[in-house]
């Protein structure tokens, strides 16, 4: 009987502290490779260095941009704009910044059929 409450109390234990990290999670910004996206990105316009620096600038800003209120976001946007910035490989932050613009654009102007 004593073993049995142990047991349930590990388990209750174990399944809470994953809860959390599952929430701490969710509230840091996503980590993706900057680098590696621009390097790709400037090696389909033939390796240009100005396509590179100025694709890590605008990564660089994006992040900034969204790093300070990336916790207070709607988590239902936080998990499609990160899902969105990730097609195709490693992820964008300059995708992650406009995806997040045009969904609290879009929440905030519902259009109305007319007929």
């Amino acid at each position: 009987m004593k073993e049995t409450r142990k047991l349930r109390l590990a388990v209750a234990s174990a399944t809470t502290m994953l809860i959390a990290a599952s929430a701490a999670n969710a509230q840091q910004m996503p980590r993706y490779d900057p680098a590696s996206y621009c390097r790709q990105l400037s090696d389909t316009g033939g390796g240009s260095a100005t396509i590179y620096n100025s694709c890590i600038d605008m990564e660089q800003n994006a992040y900034n941009k969204r790093k300070p209120e990336w916790s207070s976001l709607p988590m239902k946007t936080r998990n499609y704009c990160d899902s969105l910035a990730r097609m195709g490989g490693g992820g964008s932050y300059t995708i992650l910044d406009s995806c997040i613009d045009m969904e609290i654009g879009a929440a905030g102007s519902t259009p109305e059929f007319k007929y």
